[in-house]
């Protein structure tokens, strides 16, 4: 019973399409490439195109920069700044109304103007500050991290508004695209810093957490979208330089002592008030500069303006996800896949261009209006690797059907030549030597050698309209008809007049040029008829001349079914030569497109004629492959040679 089942099943699936496996196949490695993520490297490329390509982003207008740049540096002439400094900036700003005060510098040894700086912390009361941890694991939510490597003074923690990790995730091609909102230390969330003055600008309980797929949601009132392992990308307004509104630290002091000094300052401090100031390195050759999908030189202070800035506008990067990413990308392989099936492969490679501009567009497109991320370059990739496939699968197929036609197109010339009369014959006196070439595998060229009594024999050569297996079958039909005709009549034009009635009508369009010859080799008379096939070449041994027998002008056979034939006679001695042939001789082209030419013939002839029929025919054979060397053959070829010894 089981044996049977099985047997049953086998059956059916032999009778599924071989389409439908293909599909299937495509759609599984499809899967495997969508969830393995093999092309992460190159969607992080095209998602910093798109970066590049999307105009400005909103920026708040309560984030200002306060840069510790090249300036501060050169004019302060101190490395690294004394924290008394530190304590007259936050003077200086909560003087101004600075509404937060964010330090993204590490402060974890103690040093001599500690004091100083606490009690500046603890006067404002708004004062966010920095620490990092050694190393995060973002595998999963939340990251993890065993160890802290900077950890903020203890002093300034207990007077800090709110502290924050500053730690970074570069990518592998070490740009910075991401970062975790929380790591889980000691089984205690730390906050990154950014994100701490986001929800406490935004008054939301930071301890009231929750993870609901891929949002991450904040007192029931914020709700942020991340990437798998709870990661948040980093939406980067715009370039640095024509970002953030920026001060230098350096300008702030100085012109806040100007003010004090009765001295007109060069920066209006009132644009502090109400203002969000983030503070930190910007100078070069600083440790806190890093590569972003923008520009590969950006302070990481922007980083925490960033991630405030998108916070406070609801302005979010929005990655869709694993599963609607291989709907998409599933949806692009058939579409692709349909296109290759049914269109040329010329018209499928146009139809699957079309189809990736429209994608790159649509993709392009909803990130910039959006700011939707959908993979790009796995979609672009798997149409053209479809493509490709079915081109490929196309290329064997269409070999393999070639191989069985080259097959059968063997068996047909076999059959084909075994309706021809031997190559050379001899009958008394006379030898004749024949050859065919067809341009294809069989030909449209026929001929034939009959004996008809013990005096008298007869030629037939005929040429087909056209080349290929068409024209081999109506040569293989005109030859069975001619072999009847020739036994029943003994005048060649008769045998043609008779042979043109019964094919006429059958070719629909096409025809045949024929000439039959008889040889009376005893009395030495020739008769011969032509069907529009000319011309007949006559070598005279004694005169050593050669001439054109002049032939009437008939139709082709085929053509006109009340067509008549006339009959030419002429005299054939000892040391004479006949030469018939197709026009595929006469109109053989070289590379240069030459033709061959009836000239060229018979010099070949004139140059020859002593020699045997044999001979004769091979010189023009070796004359005819020397002139189209390396030329492809434009038409079949048939010679016949009569001599007379």
């Amino acid at each position: 019973m089981r044996l049977a089942a099985c047997f049953l099943v086998m059956r059916l699936l032999k009778k599924i399409p071989s389409k439908f496996w293909i599909i299937l196949v495509g759609c599984a490695i499809i899967c495997l490439l969508s969830y393995s993520r093999v092309s992460n490297y190159y969607e992080l490329i095209t998602y910093d195109l798109r970066m590049k390509l999307r105009p400005a982003q909103k920026i708040s207008p309560q984030v200002l920069i306060i840069e510790i740049s090249d300036d501060t540096l050169k004019n302060l002439a101190n490395w690294p700044l004394p924290r008394d400094f530190h304590a007259s900036l936050v003077d200086v700003l909560k003087e101004c109304g600075a509404k937060i005060i964010v330090f993204d510098l590490l402060f974890s040894e103690p040093t001599m103007y500690d004091a100083a700086f606490s009690r500046s912390i603890k006067n404002a009361g708004n004062v966010y500050m920095a620490f990092a941890f050694a190393e995060l694991k973002t595998g999963h939510f939340p990251a993890e991290s065993k160890t802290i490597l900077a950890d903020l003074y203890s002093d300034f923690r207990q007077y800090a508004a709110g502290t924050g990790y500053v730690n970074i995730i570069v990518d592998a091609d070490g740009k910075t695209r991401k970062t975790p909102l929380f790591v889980n230390y000691n089984h205690m969330l730390f906050p990154q810093l950014g994100f701490k003055v986001a929800c406490g600008w935004l008054g939301l309980n930071i301890k009231n957490v929750a993870f609901k797929g891929n949002k991450l949601i904040v007192d029931n009132k914020l709700s942020l979208p991340t990437l798998p392992g709870g990661l948040f990308l980093v939406n980067y307004p715009d370039k640095w330089n024509s970002s953030f509104r920026r001060f230098s630290y350096f300008e702030i002091l100085k012109s806040y002592a100007d003010i004090k000094q009765g001295i007109r300052p060069q920066l209006d401090l009132s644009v502090i008030k109400d203002k969000v100031c983030f503070i930190g390195f910007t100078a070069t050759g600083t440790s806190d500069l890093g590569a972003t999908p923008l520009e590969s030189v950006y302070p990481m202070l922007g980083l925490q303006a960033s991630v405030f800035n998108s916070i406070v506008q609801g302005e979010f990067i929005k990655d869709i996800g694993l599963f609607f990413n291989l709907l998409i990308n599933l949806l692009v392989f058939i579409l692709s896949l349909i296109i290759c099936l049914r269109l040329s492969p010329l018209k499928a490679f146009l139809g699957n261009t079309v189809l990736g501009v429209i994608y790159f567009v649509i993709a392009a497109g909803v990130f910039i209006f959006w700011s939707i991320w959908i993979d790009l370059f796995l979609p672009l990739l798997l149409v053209t690797l479809t493509y490709t496939a079915s081109t490929l699968y196309r290329f064997l197929d269409e070999t393999r059907k070639r191989l069985l036609l080259e097959n059968e197109l063997d068996i047909a010339r076999t059959i084909q030549k075994s309706f021809l009369p031997a190559a050379a014959k001899k009958f008394s006196e006379l030898t004749v030597s024949s050859f065919l070439q067809p341009a294809k595998f069989v030909a449209g060229d026929l001929y034939d050698i009959l004996i008809l009594d013990d005096k008298k024999i007869g030629i037939f050569i005929a040429d087909v309209s056209g080349k290929g297996i068409p024209a081999s079958l109506i040569m293989a039909q005109t030859i069975s008809l001619f072999r009847i005709f020739a036994r029943q009549h003994s005048s060649c034009a008769e045998v043609l007049r008779q042979l043109n009635k019964e094919l006429y009508g059958r070719f629909d369009g096409r025809f045949v040029t024929g000439m039959y010859i008889t040889v009376d080799v005893k009395e030495g008379k020739a008769c011969v008829s032509s069907a529009a096939h000319s011309p007949l070449l006559l070598y005279k041994g004694e005169r050593n001349i050669l001439s054109e027998v002049e032939l009437l002008a008939e139709v082709p056979l085929g053509i006109m079914e009340d067509a008549c034939y006339k009959d030419v006679k002429f005299h054939l001695e000892k040391s004479d030569r006949i030469i018939l042939f197709t026009d595929g001789l006469s109109e053989a082209r070289n590379r240069e497109g030459r033709e061959f030419g009836l000239k060229n013939i018979k010099n070949t002839i004139l140059k020859n004629a002593k020699l045997s029929s044999d001979n004769l025919l091979e010189k023009i054979k070796d004359d005819l492959s020397g002139f189209s060397y390396q030329a492809p053959q434009h038409d079949d070829v048939t010679v016949i040679v009569l001599a007379k010894e």
